[in-house]
C-alpha cells in the first residue's frame, strides 16, 4: 500500500507519508490500519503529507472518508495536520477537513510543511 507511519522515538508527533497511485478501496484500508496501529499512541499528532499521492477521492468518497468508522481512529483521536499540494489535491483535501469536522475530527490543511509543524505543535 502506498501509505506508511513513522513513529520516531522522542519526537512528538507521528508521520504519515502517502505516495503513487491508490484507489478507494486501498486508501480506506491503509487508514484503517494506520489507525489501529499500536505505535500510533493516543491523541498523538499527525503529520500526513499526501504531496506524492496521485488519488483524488471525488465528492462521493470525500463523504465516506469524512463519515467512515474505519478511518475515524486516525482523524477522531488525533489532531492530523494534511500536508498536500497546491490546486485540486487543496481543494479535496479542504472538503474533507471541513465534512470529517462535522464528526468532531482536527484536521487541518496545509501546503507549506513549515505551517503544517507550527499548528501541529501549538496547544489549542
Amino acid at each position: 500500500m502506498p501509505f506508511e507511519l513513522r513513529v520516531t522515538p522522542g519526537e512528538f508527533l507521528a508521520r504519515v507519508r502517502g505516495w503513487g497511485r491508490d484507489d478507494f478501496a486501498s486508501t480506506t484500508e491503509a487508514l484503517r490500519r494506520i489507525g489501529e496501529d499500536p505505535r500510533l499512541a493516543p491523541g498523538m499528532p499527525v503529520l500526513m503529507d499526501v504531496r506524492e499521492l496521485d488519488y483524488l477521492a471525488t465528492p462521493p468518497e470525500v463523504a465516506a472518508f469524512a463519515s467512515d468508522s474505519a478511518s475515524q481512529g486516525l482523524f477522531a483521536g488525533h489532531r492530523v495536520a494534511l500536508l498536500v499540494r497546491r490546486g485540486t489535491q487543496f481543494g479535496v483535501a479542504k472538503s474533507f477537513a471541513e465534512k470529517s469536522g462535522r464528526t468532531g475530527a482536527r484536521t487541518e490543511v496545509f501546503a507549506e510543511p513549515e505551517l503544517a509543524l507550527a499548528w501541529l505543535q501549538s496547544v489549542e
